[in-house]
């Protein structure tokens, strides 16, 4: 694509989640990368509470989707149309969260998400979307709008790696067998928000995941929960703190043996693989990553693919947890901006070309 081309093009809204831990100033070399593409970025650091408890995660998770929602809308009526969303994850915890939104979003399930929204006929890459600016401000404002909650089939929570005849239900079928309501379908102004967030998901054109993910391991949890709370590289963690990686171990095998925590990795797992946007997944990872097994991150786009999702790779050798920007800045970006170029304009990017 030409650089005038790639100017030219939608300007998209990019929905940036960071690691467990991460704070805004550590967001702010990929917030100005994609800046640098033209593109607005709206960004979410997950907390630990918020990712080891799904009580919390859900409110946590559904008032930055409220936010989410109003500053969209702003867009929307500035530009007169609704621009295309890009979602950045980092690591398991962004991966999650993205995850959780899509678990929440799926709760209220009117009608199967569409395909992206694209620019209308005859219009060109600078067509118009269609969108509804009143519902928008409603619902990122908090106010009731008028929603059809699924049926109590619908509102169970969706199960991910369970049983052939469990997973069968929780993708269509009668309810599994840990059916019950989520408390926020009896809530208005959550129904609103979940409303207008499954429009973001129509119009949601490419995943990139960053280090991420991993199958839920003690050791895994164990390595990323002291990162986080030490804010030290994982790599650096077992040989500096040996004590506390044992306490952590021992508390994470019993924390992943809840039957909450257990559940939520379900739904997560569930929500990636049957109610994700159905657009392209770029993955970055490497395989000197001392906390996420490159194996588990290949596994899982292997399962992605098997849905029928578009899903692109690459993968470094050198470059240690979420540090591929760092150490590969320029060609990190080269392949962020050819990833948007194939999802804003399929067709006109090959993919094997970049990738």
């Amino acid at each position: 694509m030409s650089r005038r081309a790639f100017r030219e093009a939608p300007r998209p809204v990019v929905l940036l989640l960071g690691w467990l831990g991460s704070k805004a100033q550590n967001l702010s070399k990929y917030q100005k990368m994609y800046q640098d593409l033209g593109a607005q970025v709206i960004s979410h650091q997950p907390s630990i509470m918020e990712t080891a408890y799904p009580a919390a995660a859900d409110r946590a998770i559904l008032n930055f989707m409220k936010d989410f929602n109003y500053r969209y809308s702003v867009l929307c009526s500035m530009r007169g149309e609704a621009p295309p969303v890009l979602v950045h994850a980092m690591s398991n915890a962004g991966f999650i969260a993205y995850g959780t939104m899509l678990h929440l979003a799926s709760l209220l399930r009117p009608q199967p998400l569409a395909p992206p929204l694209t620019p209308a006929a005859g219009a060109g890459a600078g067509g118009t979307f269609e969108f509804d600016p009143s519902a928008w401000r409603a619902a990122g404002s908090g106010a009731r709008l008028t929603a059809s909650p699924a049926s109590p089939a619908d509102r169970s929570y969706r199960l991910w790696g369970a049983s052939a005849s469990a997973s069968a239900s929780a993708s269509g079928g009668e309810a599994g067998p840990h059916k019950r309501q989520h408390p926020l379908l009896w809530d208005p102004s959550s129904l609103a928000v979940l409303s207008a967030f499954r429009q973001v998901l129509r119009n949601t054109q490419g995943i990139v995941v960053d280090s991420a993910p991993s199958q839920a391991t003690v050791n895994v949890w164990s390595l990323g929960l002291l990162s986080a709370v030490l804010s030290q590289p994982a790599q650096s963690v077992p040989e500096a703190h040996p004590h506390l990686l044992r306490l952590a171990r021992r508390a994470t095998e019993r924390y992943l043996s809840l039957p909450p925590v257990m559940q939520r990795i379900r739904e997560v797992r569930h929500a990636w693989q049957h109610s994700v946007p159905p657009c392209p997944q770029l993955y970055l990872y490497s395989k000197a990553d001392a906390l996420i097994p490159y194996q588990h991150i290949e596994r899982f786009m292997d399962q992605q693919a098997a849905h029928s999702t578009s899903v692109l790779h690459h993968c470094w050798a050198d470059s240690p947890h979420c540090e591929h920007l760092r150490r590969h800045p320029e060609q990190y970006r080269s392949i962020v901006r050819s990833f948007m170029e194939h999802c804003l304009h399929s067709g006109q990017t090959s993919p094997e070309s970049w990738i």
